[in-house]
């Protein structure tokens, strides 16, 4: 009878031992599985981030033509520059409507947009939010040092007067249009399989392209 008993409690502790040892297993399963979950949420938030600060790229890039073309249209001496000013701020303005509706249907903030802050927008989920701040540091800092480098180069527009003042402005204007270009240029081949980003994309690097070409077409009847 006792030794019964004893083979019965033998059997009932393996099989606790056993339950226990798949418990533990179930427990480190899950363990990974939230690991892995945690490092393709912070992946998604930094692609995320990553997005969110070209796009940005882009609207400061809108925004440094648009003031640019602004002091033309106030200061040219030639009235194709003027023209052109007009067109390049029009075309750029544009250029940014488009950005901002297309981030709006994408539940995206994009700051350089609206008020020059940092950009952000919260995107939630497991290791998401971690991965897109971690993706997002240092923006404001960059974005800043960004806008004083246009605000410098406009005040050193700023003191140039008469046919000093236009070759100057087309200059800077074709310099930055091919900088343009190549930030698109990018842009189009990280993005490629995003149908509707695309083709934002290549629409405004033919505007871009023609703004480069127009622009060195009138420098050079300015030197003759």
């Amino acid at each position: 009878m006792g030794n019964k008993n004893w083979k019965t409690r033998a059997v009932a502790a393996a099989v606790m031992t056993g339950l226990l040892g798949f418990a533990a297993h179930a427990e480190d399963t899950m363990s990974k599985q939230q690991k892995e979950e945690m490092k393709q949420g912070k992946a998604v938030g930094e692609a995320a981030s990553k997005r969110v600060k070209y796009v940005g790229s882009l609207a400061l890039f809108n925004n440094r033509q648009i003031e640019l073309a602004r002091l033309a249209e106030e200061q040219a001496s030639d009235p194709r520059v003027k023209e052109f000013a007009t067109k390049l701020r029009t075309d750029h303005e544009s250029n940014n409507q488009t950005l901002r509706t297309w981030a709006e249907n994408q539940k995206m903030t994009i700051s350089a947009l609206s008020d020059g802050s940092t950009s952000d927008t919260g995107v939630g989920g497991s290791g998401v939010q971690e991965g897109f701040d971690k993706g997002m540091d240092q923006t404001g800092e960059k974005l800043g040092k960004s806008i004083d480098e246009t605000n410098r180069e406009i005040a050193k527009l700023r003191e140039k007067q008469g046919p000093e003042f236009d070759k100057a402005f087309l200059s800077r204007i074709a310099e930055d249009q091919k900088k343009g270009n190549e930030m698109l240029k990018k842009g189009r081949g990280e993005y490629k399989n995003d149908a509707t980003f695309l083709a934002i994309l290549s629409q405004t690097e033919g505007v871009v392209s023609g703004h480069e070409k127009e622009a060195k077409e009138l420098e050079k009847q300015m030197k003759k």
